[in-house]
């Protein structure tokens, strides 16, 4: 379900990064523990996910090891076509994509900034609230079933403004192509 993406994507788009887990006030103490001896991103447990959107709406997403450049721009280069705009935040980790042909732009989440005239990652923002609602509702997910919950939300968002019969049609023609 992950391939009805755009193979590469170009214009516009948008570029971040999040973490997906559960909230410190449920989890037992074991993990906890677990969590202060981690060095995944910034001192947690929590599963980092990497999501590029264009302004067109359709979104890719994937579980990352890490959320630094060696982890990232690897995936920018092969997703998104060179000479495009790249819009993120002014994560250490997207400092490299000016000299990787890519026209960079920031906004500064921590002073506030969140739209610098057509300069924002709102539209992603919003795909991840989405996700995280999404996988809440569900009352916890194994990660083991986080690629295939996260599959399916992004097909779910880049298909959402088709009405559902169409929605089901399409699945199931997915689902009769890649059975054979």
């Amino acid at each position: 379900m992950v391939q009805d993406v755009p193979g590469v994507f170009s214009g516009t788009v948008e570029v971040d990064e999040t973490y997906l887990g559960g909230q410190k006030k449920n989890k037992r103490k074991s993990q906890l523990k677990k969590e202060s001896e981690s060095k995944r991103g910034f001192g947690t447990t929590k599963q980092p996910v990497f999501g590029i959107l264009t302004r067109q709406g359709k979104v890719f997403a994937r579980l990352i090891e890490d959320a630094e450049a060696i982890d990232l721009l690897p995936i920018i280069t092969r997703k998104v076509k060179a000479g495009s705009r790249v819009c993120s935040d002014t994560w250490r980790a997207y400092t490299g994509l000016a000299a990787k042909g890519y026209v960079h732009r920031t906004v500064e989440h921590g002073a506030k900034e969140y739209v610098r005239g057509k300069n924002h990652i709102n539209g992603l923002e919003g795909f991840w609230g989405y996700l995280k609602r999404k996988l809440a509702a569900k009352g916890g997910v194994k990660r083991k079933y986080l690629p295939l919950f996260l599959g399916e939300y992004v097909w779910r968002y880049n298909y959402r403004r088709l009405d559902v019969k169409l929605q089901t049609d399409r699945l199931f023609k997915k689902v009769i192509d890649f059975s054979g």
